[in-house]
């Protein structure tokens, strides 16, 4: 009975112990990077979207972006019938990560391009995400989403950003208008 007795004291004091380290280590060393935070929200997506999980990806959308947007939920539908075949593998194309703090308020957003292959087709996708919004939750999540097959993009050895509009809501098809460097 003394020797249960001392582990569990032992194990409590290592407990009490372990967690008043924890206040000398820096800032968001159990956090997710930026990087890891972005590329877990875009595996959420691509499951969503690979399940046809039409509230799951809806739930993942800014409330406050598509509130004024109509035919969100057609646009929703058309975005699955869009998108086609099963995921084998996904290239990320870095990530942008814009942070800004006024009068206290913290926003921080993730634009985010990558190509997907599926067993039927390659599609390039671009996501302008809200991350963090102190002043206003329902500004968290995506804002813009852009979706294009690789094959019909005017320019593929650039990243997909859509249409450079960040327009909110689903964008299908929509390419960059502005003129690029020709290569020599």
């Amino acid at each position: 009975m003394r020797k249960c007795f001392l582990a569990i004291c032992a194990a409590l004091v290592l407990l009490f112990s372990s967690v008043g380290m924890t206040a000398c280590l820096p800032a968001g060393f159990f956090v997710d990077s930026d990087e890891d935070d972005a590329l877990h929200k875009l595996e959420i997506f691509l499951d969503r979207l690979q399940n046809e999980d039409k509230e799951g990806l809806k739930e993942l959308f800014a409330p406050n972006a598509i509130a004024g947007l109509s035919g969100f939920d057609e646009s929703l539908d058309a975005l699955l019938e869009y998108y086609d075949g099963e995921i084998q593998s996904y290239t990320k194309h870095g990530l942008i990560t814009d942070r800004d703090k006024d009068s206290g308020i913290e926003r921080k957003w993730y634009v985010k391009s990558s190509d997907v292959t599926t067993t039927t087709d390659v599609f390039r996708m671009a996501f302008y995400w809200c991350a963090k919004d102190t002043g206003d939750k329902g500004n968290v999540g995506i804002t813009s989403f852009y979706i294009l097959r690789f094959k019909d993009d005017p320019n593929p050895k650039y990243s997909y950003g859509g249409d450079g509009l960040r327009t909110p809501g689903i964008n299908i098809g929509k390419v960059y208008l502005f003129d690029l460097p020709d290569d020599e």
